[in-house]
């Protein structure tokens, strides 16, 4: 599933950090969104009420975000 979605708050985050193993071998390199920033995403998990878990289909970075810092588009 794809969606669109719009950042509402800049956010930030270290790559691997929503891969759901602790032995993933990812490189400390970091993300970052700006506020108003639109993306295209891939989606894997929005029920949890702490993160919802994407892949953004440009960089292909897997990443979470708390779901009040983003809002899906239409």
């Amino acid at each position: 599933m794809h969606w669109k979605i719009e950042i509402l708050e800049n956010h930030s985050g270290e790559i691997g950090e929503a891969v759901p193993h602790a032995d993933h071998l990812f490189e400390s390199e970091e993300y970052h969104y700006d506020q108003g920033q639109r993306l295209e995403v891939a989606v894997h998990k929005t029920d949890d009420i702490q993160w919802h878990i994407f892949t953004d289909l440009d960089s292909g970075h897997r990443f979470k975000i708390p779901p009040d810092k983003y809002r899906k588009l239409d």
